[in-house]
């Protein structure tokens, strides 16, 4: 068996790639809750059903088909936020995989006489890369937003997935077709993973937020079948404002209140899940069409752009992008960092970070973009912008370039034939950047070494180059299994060929580590 594990790579507003600059998040009211048991089984009565093998990836929305699967009796309720995450633990850098891309189609608790609280629920399904939810070290927090539930005890916990997964092994820019092992199987097409909670979960006013945690270093895969292992986590990190993540939703306004620009609205998606957003001065509100003029309104469809933030207790958008109502016909939507782009071809490569598409989940851990004169180009400002403009902009981009592009998907060619790309000058990566590799030389004076590079992100690189890894007073060290390193501890267990993970920021050829792990062996 091999042990499927994670890291992150840079933050988004560099969303990701690899993705990782993490943002904000002071919850109060957390509820907490103990680890478990994962198990197969059973049926769930009036759970999301369908054979949907697309993805909405970074975005939560679709249409409702399928219904739910009922509440726990009672005569208290109230509205219940959900997150999910890792629980931190480092990744085994010897045998896992960078990234695992599956599909969330329902989480919900159930109490002990079988009664059921649905926290998340999308007929298309949640889409996501798992490793984004783990920067290598520490647990990281997607967003799912609020649903009324009964409040109570509750015994397990139920997550129903699309049967395949996509793994990619460290070292590999291709991914590899899984699926869930077949004790899972529910329905057609998805798989149902039963957890009994090793402590019962109490939700109530007080602790209104359930921590839903893919531990991804307990997930193991035997032949193409993978097993996972998930758990409630405690809810003592979500205080950390920069575990949280950006992240981007679909749904209708409503309850708008207050002036231009800082507006509060609900969002809520066709399955029900309800986002309390903030606007502020710092929020773009563009147009899907590129035409002038956009401005908030009730009952306006709009995707937003934005992260928890517990100050708030609402979440903090950067983006709203006012529907037009038209179907361009693109069957997917990605976003990421551009790289090598050729103005003659027309063409540039996408390091995804984000996914959404009824294609299936990338194949590559990049993709192709083709332009014509007949794509349309979108500025950061969201005025349109030639085919020559936009490529002067992807000739200069840097490594905090963040690109969306609509288009058609072609997973055998890995090539998407854009309709529409649009830039991002605010988010991305920034100069984030991760490299997992092993050492081919030792500095110890100068406090740096050399890593043969297996796997990156946040800069341009092939399998085996070199990168310069420069660590300082600040940077923190471990193991791989997050023991605390000094800096002394560190180096005297260095040597060459050991595996190591360092994030931070890049320039210039030389990756300055905020953090940096070791595999030391046993």
């Amino acid at each position: 068996m091999t042990r499927l594990g994670i890291y992150d790579m840079r933050r988004e507003s560099k969303i990701l790639m690899v993705l990782i600059a993490l943002l904000v998040a002071f919850i109060f009211g957390c509820g907490g809750g103990g680890g478990g048991v994962t198990t197969s089984g059973g049926s769930t009565s009036g759970t999301t059903s369908g054979t949907t093998s697309g993805t909405t990836s970074g975005t939560t929305s679709g249409t409702t088909s399928g219904t739910t699967s009922g509440t726990t009796s009672g005569s208290t309720s109230g509205a219940v936020g959900t997150f999910l995450s890792d629980d931190g633990s480092s990744r085994n850098l010897r045998d896992g995989f960078s990234r695992v891309w599956t599909n969330v189609f329902l989480i919900e608790l159930e109490t002990a006489t079988g009664q059921k609280a649905v926290l998340f629920e999308s007929a298309l399904g949640e889409t996501l890369d798992l490793q984004v939810l783990n920067n290598g070290s520490v647990q990281q927090f997607v967003g799912l937003g609020r649903r009324t539930a009964t409040f109570g005890t509750y015994t397990k916990l139920n997550v129903i997935f699309g049967r395949d997964v996509t793994v990619f092994p460290f070292g590999s820019q291709t991914g590899r077709d899984d699926v869930f092992a077949s004790t899972y199987n529910f329905g057609t097409a998805q798989s149902r993973v039963v957890t009994n909670l090793a402590t019962p979960l109490v939700v109530n006013a007080a602790n209104p937020n359930v921590v839903v945690e893919f531990r991804l270093r307990g997930w193991t895969e035997s032949g193409n079948q993978v097993t996972p292992v998930i758990a409630v986590g405690a809810p003592t990190n979500l205080a950390a404002a920069q575990l949280h993540r950006e992240w981007t939703y679909e749904g209708t306004i409503s309850a708008l209140a207050g002036t231009a620009p800082n507006q509060t609205f609900t969002l809520t998606t066709t399955d029900g899940q309800i986002f309390l957003i903030s606007a502020n001065s710092q929020t773009k509100v563009i147009n899907e069409n590129g035409t002038s003029g956009a401005t908030l309104g009730n009952n306006k469809k709009a995707k937003v752009r934005a992260i928890y933030t517990p100050s708030l207790g609402r979440y903090l958008s950067s983006k709203v992008e006012i529907d037009d109502g038209i179907d361009d016909g693109a069957n997917t939507e990605a976003g990421g960092q551009p790289l090598s782009p050729d103005r003659i071809s027309g063409e540039f490569t996408l390091v995804i970070e984000e996914w959404d598409s009824s294609a299936g989940f990338p194949s590559q851990d990049a993709v192709t973009v083709v332009t014509s004169s007949s794509t349309k180009f979108q500025s950061a400002t969201g005025a349109y912008i030639d085919q020559s403009q936009a490529f002067n902009i992807l000739e200069g981009a840097g490594t905090d370039a963040f690109v969306t592009v609509r288009g058609l998907y072609n997973r055998t060619t890995n090539r998407v034939t854009a309709i529409e790309v649009e830039f991002k000058s605010d988010g991305g990566l920034g100069n984030q950047a991760f490299v997992i590799g092993h050492v081919v030389s030792i500095n110890k004076s100068a406090k740096n070494f050399v890593l043969q590079i297996d796997q990156a992100s946040g800069f341009a690189h092939n399998v085996g180059d070199n990168v310069t890894i420069q660590t300082n007073s600040t940077t923190e060290f471990s193991t791989i299994f997050g023991d605390p390193l000094s800096e002394t501890q560190y180096y005297n267990l260095l040597m060459v060929g050991s595996d190591v993970f360092a994030e931070g920021t890049y320039a210039n050829g030389v990756l300055t580590a905020r953090f940096a792990d070791i595999d030391a062996g046993p």
